[in-house]
């Protein structure tokens, strides 16, 4: 398996940078960033390239937001590919859930590294408050 992050502007490196800071190097994730830096849309027919030059091997591309540009470039992607497997809402306990994950590639196991992603998203305000009142609770 293969990892693309591919963001507007500079999330996706970022995120790959942080990603290996914590996990250590890793030659199987690739980042892109879309639109900077007057790259326009150079990031699709380097990513293209990438997925028909390794057709043999499963990728999970990551964008950062459901409806925007680069996730809809990605879905017409997609449909042209069946070796790949696209996620949206790019957080890092998503990609460093993905980058960790050992098992076959599938529907499940997709499903499975976006819940954990998800749960990655908490509001601290009402967690605190619920701990508050369970320590109230117990005097």
């Amino acid at each position: 398996m293969r990892i693309i992050l591919v963001s507007h502007g500079k999330l996706a490196l970022g995120m790959k940078d942080t990603l290996q800071l914590i996990v250590g190097p890793r030659n199987d994730v690739t980042a892109y960033e879309a639109y900077e830096d007057g790259k326009g849309d150079k990031f699709i027919g380097q990513i293209k390239k990438l997925v028909s030059e390794n057709a043999n091997e499963k990728f999970v591309v990551i964008t950062d937001v459901l409806g925007g540009s680069v996730n809809n470039e990605m879905t017409s992607l997609l449909k042209e590919n069946r070796n790949i497997y696209l996620i949206t809402g790019m957080n890092l306990p998503l990609v460093i859930t993905l980058a960790t994950k050992t098992g076959e590639v599938n529907s499940e196991f997709i499903d499975s590294v976006v819940r954990e992603g998800q749960k990655g998203v908490i509001n601290i305000n009402q967690m605190m408050n619920e701990v508050a009142s369970e320590d109230s609770d117990e005097l």
